[in-house]
Parts: C-alpha cells; structure tokens; sequence
C-alpha cells in the first residue's frame, strides 16, 4: 500500500505548531488521516484565503482544518485533524455526551452528509451552515452590512413620538 503524500497546501498548514503540537505530530497525523478529517471522512480545505478569518469578512470555512484534542484536559487524551465546525460543535459539549451522541444514527447521517456536500459542493458555505443548523435564518454577508450607512436616529420623547428633525438655521 502507497504512503499518502500531502499535497503543498497540506504540506504548508501542518508544517506549524498548532494547539501546542508540535508540526512533525500535526504532519504525521494529518498523512495517517490521508488529509481527510477525523469525524466525517470529508476532504479538508487547506487554502490559507478560505481558513484566515478577516475582520469584517467572513470566518473560517467550515472545512478547514483544526487540531482537536480528543478528550480535552487530557494531555495523553490524543488529538486528531477534524473540520473546523465540527470541532467547534465538538467543543460546546461535555465529553461524555460528545461521544453518545456520535455513537448515535442521527450523528452518523450528519457527517454522511457533511462528507457528500464537501465532496459534491466544498465551497458552498451556506450549505454547512444549513446541516448544522437547518431552521437557521442565513446571516447577511457582514460587509454588505457595513457598506450601508445607517440613517441617525432621532430621540424617542416621552410621548413616544420621535423628536422631529432639527431645522437649519442659514445665516
């Protein structure tokens, strides 16, 4: 059997300390995983425009890779590569419901699908968003946001009516 070989994307994200593992281990480990990510079997993005949050931008995409430590706490708890998402659903729950809940079918239908949408459609951020969330309202893409100016808003007066605009007094 052929040894996976990264390919430079993979090569340039694990040749850094990450979560205070050395770059040799995140290597080792990501070619043992032949670069897919631990919990769904999906093929990662390991482009550094999609997995830099800007400020102001978007954050990191969804199937970037992270380092996960297994059973955090634990420094022989082991760690594993795993999509960014799903390590930051992983982390808003205790470990013990974090391994019942991916024993369960609900859990292994997610990341059946998680994996067919990253291999269908990778760059389709929203569709993540919706497996995770699926009654979720879409969030509007912050710049669109920023690049809107907002009208003043004028004093509420006690009356509850809104105070009416100033006049200008032109000399």
């Amino acid at each position: 059997m052929d040894e996976f070989i990264l390919n430079p994307l993979q090569e340039r994200w694990a040749s850094k300390r990450r979560q205070g593992v050395s770059a040799s281990v995140v290597k080792r480990i990501l070619v043992e995983q032949k670069g897919l990510c631990a919990l769904s079997n999906a093929p990662m993005v390991f482009d550094v425009g999609e997995c830099t949050p800007h400020k102001g931008g978007r954050g990191c995409h969804p199937l970037c890779p992270a380092v996960d430590h297994i059973d955090p706490g634990n420094r022989s708890g082991g760690i594993q590569i795993v999509c960014y998402a799903l390590n930051d659903l992983k982390g808003h729950l205790p470990v013990d419901c974090f391994d019942a809940l991916r024993r369960s079918k609900p859990w292994k239908l997610l990341m059946l699908r998680w994996k067919q949408q990253a291999e269908k459609e990778p760059t389709d951020r929203h569709a993540f968003a919706r497996l995770l969330r699926p009654n979720a309202q879409p969030k509007p893409h912050l710049t669109t946001a920023i690049s809107t100016p907002r009208r003043p808003t004028r004093p509420v007066l006690e009356s509850g009516h809104t105070q009416p605009p100033r006049q200008r007094i032109s000399k």
